[in-house]
């Protein structure tokens, strides 16, 4: 079976799952307002475990931070021409703001981990790479940068809360505790076999285990019904851009860089998620049209079912 098989069958899963969420939503046996729960357990929880066990077993190296340029640059690329077509269709600062986050912030480190630890059979090698291309090329300038942007766009005079506190917080997350103590443990050679070693990871792995469900579950509970005539000029600029500009630039940057194949379909695969629905959240927070965020992002996980399989055709 191909990477582009393995891939689609993952991502249908995944939407097999969330369509299970969105069943159960309805019989009442999980409330619509646990959709919050069900994220802070992937970026509290499952996350942080993931991140932990696949960076802490090999001693990292800067030559991963690589790939993760190439997707930190493709991801600001194309908030600039975000930026210059909201500019061009004359959209008011909050709607402007909602469409740079969405059309450059992915979900590369909820639904990408997802699919490429079952595409890729949970190779640590490859989790390795795609975790430090995830927080190091996403993650971390999404938590600074793409919080400087939310507050420009949004309550910029109002917000009580400043870039400073935003950026600190940052670093006190489970998910940068995480990818630092996993850095750390790399280069500290203690004995994987040795019986608490042992019991750590095995706890860390089924804790990680959970992520699958985690991340399908909270998509699940976020899908709503769209009223698609109003955005449709802001979905096709941001279908456009995050699922067809965005893996294109990160493959063609690759190989610019003449990174290996594997670099190459792990690139493509995460710069082609969906947005993420953590720029709906920092919308909200800072003041940006946190409606459009949501509708957007909504609209990028169902179109996503035809992008990602032409996607992976033409690139991969």
């Amino acid at each position: 079976m191909s990477v582009f098989d393995k891939t689609l069958e993952q991502f249908l899963v995944l939407i097999c799952l969330s369509g299970l969420a969105i069943i159960l939503r309805g019989r009442g046996s999980i409330l619509k307002q646990e959709q919050d729960v069900f994220a802070r357990l992937v970026t509290e929880f499952a996350l942080p475990s993931l991140i932990f066990c696949t960076i802490s077993l090999e001693p990292f190296t800067v030559s991963r931070l690589l790939p993760a340029l190439s997707m930190f640059v493709s991801i600001a690329v194309v908030m600039l021409v975000a930026w210059l077509i909201g500019r061009a269709m004359r959209l008011s600062r909050p709607v402007l703001g909602s469409l740079i986050l969405v059309a450059g912030v992915g979900s590369s480190s909820t639904l990408g981990y997802s699919i490429i630890r079952n595409v890729f059979n949970n190779n640590h090698e490859v989790m390795n790479q795609v975790v430090t291309m995830g927080e190091f090329g996403v993650v971390l300038p999404l938590f600074t940068f793409g919080i400087m942007i939310a507050i420009y766009f949004g309550r910029k005079e109002d917000d009580e809360v400043s870039f400073g506190a935003s950026f600190v917080r940052f670093f006190r997350s489970p998910i940068f505790l995480a990818t630092v103590l996993g850095i750390v443990f790399s280069h500290m050679g203690f004995d994987q076999n040795a019986w608490l070693m042992k019991f750590l990871y095995s706890l860390l792995k089924v804790i990680a285990s959970s992520l699958d469900v985690l991340v399908a579950f909270a998509v699940g509970l976020m899908l709503r019904p769209i009223d698609f005539k109003k955005l449709v000029p802001l979905i096709a600029v941001v279908v456009g851009l995050k699922l067809v500009l965005e893996p294109t630039l990160a493959l063609t940057i690759a190989d610019a860089l003449s990174l290996p194949k594997i670099n190459r379909e792990l690139l493509v695969i995460e710069a082609a998620m969906p947005s993420g629905t953590i720029a709906a959240v920092l919308a909200v927070r800072y003041g940006c049209d946190g409606a459009v965020a949501s509708t957007l992002v909504v609209a990028t996980y169902l179109l996503s079912l035809i992008a990602l399989p032409l996607v992976l055709t033409f690139v991969m």
